[in-house]
């Protein structure tokens, strides 16, 4: 949203300035007034803009703060002690700033697990949703079964052994 009011913004002024510089022409004849209003308008926008372009950059980077990686790290290694969970791997998390919560911030992502033989998938799933869910994490949880690497994004491991938990990003 903030990109959309950004160009409404952009063309409104630039409408604007079209008005002023051509009055101020008018007025003092000095036909410079035209390309210092765009330099002035192409500067409020390269302003305006940089918050937009950090967030989107911190986004797409799943970026997220030092203390929030912190305490997403303590919640991550409660996963293995879930019942039926025999590891993770391949988190990935981000802060979803477009929340109407209070404090404009909520952590969401994915995570794959890797369910133990024998317990029930669907069970375990929920499990761990639930339990990342208490921790105030949003996360959408891949199931796969222990020795059935199914998944795509296992086949490039090229090892049959159960994943090791790894570091977060």
């Amino acid at each position: 949203m903030h990109g959309i009011y950004l160009h409404i913004l952009a063309d409104t002024l630039g409408s604007v300035s079209v008005i002023v510089s051509t009055a101020l022409t008018s007025v003092w004849g000095w036909p410079g007034w035209d390309p210092l209003a765009s330099c002035f308008i192409a500067i409020l926008i390269f302003l305006s803009s940089k918050p937009l372009v950090i967030s989107s950059a911190k986004r797409l980077l799943l970026s997220v703060p030092e203390a929030t990686e912190y305490s997403l790290r303590n919640t991550l290694g409660g996963i293995p002690q879930q019942r039926g969970v025999v590891s993770y791997w391949v988190p990935k998390f981000w802060l979803d700033d477009r929340t109407g919560s209070a404090d404009g911030e909520k952590l969401v992502g994915v995570v794959h697990i890797v369910v133990a033989r024998g317990a029930p998938m669907d069970e375990t799933r929920d499990r761990v949703q639930s339990y990342l869910h208490s921790q105030g994490v949003e996360a959408v949880i891949q199931a796969e079964r222990e020795g059935d690497f199914g998944c795509w994004c296992s086949r490039g491991r090229g090892t049959a052994t159960t994943p090791c938990t790894p570091n977060l990003l």
